[in-house]
C-alpha cells in the first residue's frame, strides 16, 4: 500500500448527520403531492444515490404513481428552506478536519448531493475552507459508484488515486474508490441502505473520522491493510 498523500470524504452520514432535514423536506413534497412523510429512519435507507433516486425511491415505498419530474423539483424547493438547519457534523469530524490540514494533506468531498446544496451545507457548518475539492452530482461526472467524481477530485488534488484515502459509508463509496484505485475505509454509523458496514467490502471500518484522522497521521505503508 502506499502512503496516504490526500483524504476524500462522503458528505451524508460520513461527516454530516442530514437525514433529519431531507427527511423534512421530502415530507412537505410529498405532502403538497397528496402522499404521506416517510419515517426518517426509512429515508436514512434511502440517501446517498442523489436526489433523483432519493425520490424515486421514496415513491416507490409508497406506490405511489406520480411524475417524479414534479416531485424532484418540490422536493428540491423544500430542501432550499430545510439544507443545512439541523445537520450537524459528527463528533470528532471538526478536530480531524483541522490535523488533517495542519499536517499538510488536500482534503476532499465527494458527494452525490448537488453542488448548490453541498456548498451552502459545508459553509454553514463552518468547514467550507477546508476542502480544495468539492465533486458534486451535479458536477458533470457520473455519480458515484462510478470512478469519475473520485478521479476528478485526485486531479484537482494533484494526488495520485492509490495514494488517495477514500473515506465514506456505504456501498457507492466502496464500489467508488475499488474503481478509482483509491484505498477505502467505511465509517459505522452512516447512511448504507441497511447493510452491515462489515459487508461493504471496506479496506478498515473506523469508529469515526477522528480515528481516521488519527490512523492517517499515525501509520507507515505497511499499516494500511486491512
Amino acid at each position: 500500500m502506499h502512503p496516504i498523500r490526500a483524504v476524500l470524504f462522503d458528505l451524508d452520514g460520513t461527516l454530516a448527520d442530514t437525514a433529519g432535514e431531507i427527511a423534512l423536506a421530502l415530507g412537505h413534497a410529498f405532502a403538497g403531492l397528496g402522499l404521506p412523510a416517510l419515517p426518517e429512519a426509512e429515508v436514512r435507507a434511502l440517501i446517498g444515490r442523489g436526489v433523483v433516486s432519493l425520490v424515486e425511491r421514496a415513491l416507490e415505498r409508497l406506490g405511489a404513481t406520480v411524475d417524479v419530474g414534479s416531485a424532484v423539483a418540490r422536493f428540491e424547493t423544500a430542501y432550499e428552506d430545510t439544507v443545512a438547519t439541523s445537520a450537524t457534523l459528527y463528533p470528532s469530524v471538526e478536530d480531524a478536519l483541522e490535523r488533517l490540514a495542519a499536517a499538510g494533506l488536500p482534503l476532499g468531498v465527494v458527494t452525490n448531493k448537488p453542488r448548490a446544496f453541498t456548498l451552502r451545507l459545508l459553509d454553514r457548518l463552518a468547514v467550507a475552507d477546508r476542502f480544495a475539492a468539492v465533486v458534486c452530482g451535479d458536477s458533470g461526472w457520473p455519480k458515484k459508484p462510478a470512478a469519475d467524481m473520485l478521479l476528478a477530485a485526485c486531479r484537482t488534488l494533484a494526488a495520485a488515486p492509490a495514494a488517495t484515502l477514500m473515506l465514506g459509508d456505504s456501498a457507492n463509496d466502496v464500489r467508488a474508490a475499488r474503481a478509482a484505485g483509491c484505498p477505502v475505509w467505511c465509517v459505522p454509523y452512516g447512511y448504507n441502505e441497511g447493510r452491515p458496514v462489515e459487508t461493504l467490502g471496506a479496506d478498515r471500518i473506523v469508529a469515526s473520522v477522528g480515528e481516521a484522522a488519527r490512523r492517517v497521521l499515525g501509520v507507515n505503508p505497511v499499516d494500511l491493510a486491512p
